[in-house]
């Protein structure tokens, strides 16, 4: 199941990707007042607890904690804000519906539409809850659904910018956590 705003699919398929997908995905329309989701799919709305009506026409800032997601925060706006920047991967610390926390990897590519940047596309990873071999999983599905979506938005003249090879440094963030004593459960 997916979710778009009322008439913001930007093109035909868009939802059947984001349908199939068993990777938490949403899509955000920059060229809106606060950038906010414009689609998200069953699996974030399953990770993130909170139901359709509760994202779309928000910023994800409604998924961070009551004092923000710190430093992190200001390394998302400025990939934002640089449309040199393609795609980026943040740890972002988040909260689910029901209060509980959650650590969260965020992957972002940017989709160009008429010579502008006009949607993020992002995948959530939830790193607390899974190890190595899920993280694996979850690459390999985004690869999959990155290169599908690709295919879909060159057809209604919408260009990603970012590539997938930006999801092979997940395996040194998760080093990096487990070295920090963050270890996965």
């Amino acid at each position: 199941m997916y979710w778009w705003k009322e008439d913001s699919e930007p093109a035909p398929g868009f939802g059947d990707l984001m349908q199939r997908s068993k990777v938490p995905l949403t899509l955000a329309d920059v060229r809106l007042p606060d950038a906010p989701l414009i689609g998200v799919n069953e699996a974030f709305c399953q990770v993130t607890q909170y139901g359709p009506e509760m994202c779309l026409g928000r910023n994800c800032r409604f998924l961070q904690p009551a004092g923000g997601a710190g430093p992190v925060r200001q390394r998302m706006r400025d990939f934002i804000a640089n449309d040199r920047i393609e795609d980026g991967k943040f740890l972002v610390p988040n909260v689910r519906a029901d209060g509980s926390p959650f650590l969260n990897l965020v992957y972002m590519t940017k989709l160009q539409y008429n010579n502008e940047i006009a949607y993020i596309f992002g995948s959530q990873f939830e790193i607390r809850r899974h190890g190595e071999e899920a993280l694996q999983i979850y690459e390999t599905a985004l690869k999959q659904d990155i290169r599908q979506l690709g295919s879909i938005a060159g057809e209604m003249g919408i260009v990603m910018l970012g590539t997938y090879e930006q999801l092979a440094s997940s395996h040194s963030i998760i080093a990096k956590l487990r070295v920090s004593g963050l270890k996965g459960d």
